[in-house]
């Protein structure tokens, strides 16, 4: 190898190195439940919402080998938090503008879905899955519901989907496929698009009975890889101009 080339390779991989350690680890979250025991509460979690129902980790109705979160231990009509049932929730209090995606499936036809922005009991934003299979609306809680957008798409129970929440100020927009579509999320319509500026802040969580798995929260969509597909993707790039030299 001549001096200038290895001079130009050198160059080349500290700027990969410093734009690895430069750019910005953002991934705010991340819990797969894998290093969860069957049967007990997800250790990532917390009890936003102190009701009567319980949240465990239970194998996946699909595929028995992967294990999942089950979000309340009863039926759906006793989850919700208004009729007695818990809220688990993940993140910081200051949490404000974040992307978050995970696999969702809904037990059965009914109102269930994820909270962000959430202060308290009675102080969230809700992302709601209706029955029917069409209607996915937001909705505040403050002191009684207030609907602040409605939306669609088309959704059933016992299906494994991918969902995206994005917050940017005070617009959200929510998206939902079957988990078995490549299609990126910035190709698609969102099903729900809304604006509202009471909550500036607040975590992340369930809301009602649903199975949540593999979820990512960052500052953008960039971000949410976790730390050891950095490595593995710098190691590419080191044996790439390896070849090339």
């Amino acid at each position: 190898m001549h001096f200038r080339d290895f001079g130009m390779l050198f160059t080349l991989l500290a700027f990969c190195i410093g734009a690895a350690l430069s750019a910005p680890a953002e991934l705010l979250f991340h819990d797969d439940f894998e290093k969860d025991a069957i049967g007990q509460e997800p250790a990532k979690w917390e009890v936003g919402h102190d009701g009567s129902t319980t949240a465990k980790v239970v194998a996946d109705p699909r595929d028995a080998s992967n294990k999942v979160l089950l979000t309340a231990d009863k039926a759906s009509n006793q989850s919700r938090h208004d009729v007695g049932g818990s809220i688990y929730v993940v993140g910081e209090a200051n949490w404000d503008d974040y992307v978050a995606e995970w696999d969702m499936m809904f037990p059965d036809d009914f109102y269930m879905g994820v909270v962000f922005r959430f202060q308290d009991g009675e102080k969230f934003y809700l992302s709601d899955r209706r029955q029917g299979g069409r209607d996915y609306h937001f909705y505040k809680r403050q002191g009684g519901w207030a609907q602040v957008q409605a939306g669609m798409v088309e959704n059933e129970p016992e299906v494994w989907y991918r969902a995206q929440l994005t917050l940017a100020g005070d617009e959200f927009t929510f998206k939902l496929k079957a988990r078995k579509d490549k299609t990126p999320f910035d190709k698609l319509d969102p099903a729900t698009e809304g604006s509202d500026a009471t909550f500036k802040t607040g975590k992340f969580g369930n809301y009602g009975l649903v199975y949540i798995d593999n979820l990512f929260i960052g500052d953008a969509v960039e971000d949410l890889v976790l730390p050891v597909e950095a490595r593995d993707k710098l190691s590419v790039t080191w044996g790439a101009m390896k070849g090339r030299y």
